[in-house]
């Protein structure tokens, strides 16, 4: 009788000291969050054709909770660029974090210079009206072609729009944002750190 209570409580040992390390694992660990992939096109609001070498930039945000209520904050980004018939992938993202207390959402940024942004008045996400697509969704976004200079200045994103992302991963959305500030005659630059310019 006395082995049996010993074996049992050794079993019972064995299953707790490895319930404590799962947990204990657990808490040490990030939480993980997997976002599915999409595909999409860009076109041309007017004339419907497909627009090549538009940026598309996904910016992944969460939130954490608080007293003084929600605070939506940046956990990573990637981008990509149209190909010729305006097609683009986002490839799947797995997001860590430390502080996140919600799901991460995705929000889609589309620029090329000469054209608004998804943000314009005239821009649009055809059947969807979210800047981000249920999974496996695909979704034709309309930007349109600007014709003036004011119009083009205007739409032009701010300096520190998305500050807190590497700079390697909005690299070309920087580089499409110079790009149109030259052609505009603008002296600034959206700003590039600087061991990149001494590459």
């Amino acid at each position: 009788m006395k082995n049996k209570i010993k074996v049992i409580c050794y079993i019972l040992l064995v299953i707790l000291i490895n319930i404590s390390l799962c947990f204990g694992m657990s808490l040490f660990r990030k939480p993980e969050y997997y976002l599915a992939p999409f595909k999409g096109k860009v076109i041309d609001t007017d004339t419907k054709e497909p627009i090549e070498g538009a940026v598309i930039l996904a910016v992944y945000h969460s939130s954490v909770s608080s007293v003084a209520g929600s605070m939506s904050y940046i956990v990573d980004a990637q981008e990509t660029i149209t190909n010729a018939n305006g097609e683009f992938k986002i490839s799947s993202k797995t997001v860590q974090s430390e502080k996140l207390s919600g799901r991460p959402r995705g929000e889609i940024i589309i620029f090329k210079p000469g054209y608004g942004r998804l943000l314009h008045k005239k821009a649009r996400a055809l059947g969807e009206n979210k800047t981000w697509p249920t999974p496996e969704k695909y979704i034709v976004y309309e930007i349109p072609k600007l014709k003036t200079k004011s119009e083009r200045s205007v739409n032009l994103p701010g300096a520190f729009s998305f500050k807190k992302i590497p700079y390697e991963k909005q690299k070309m959305y920087i580089n499409a944002i110079n790009e149109e500030r030259k052609k505009l005659g603008l002296k600034s630059t959206y700003p590039i750190p600087e061991k990149e310019i001494q590459k």
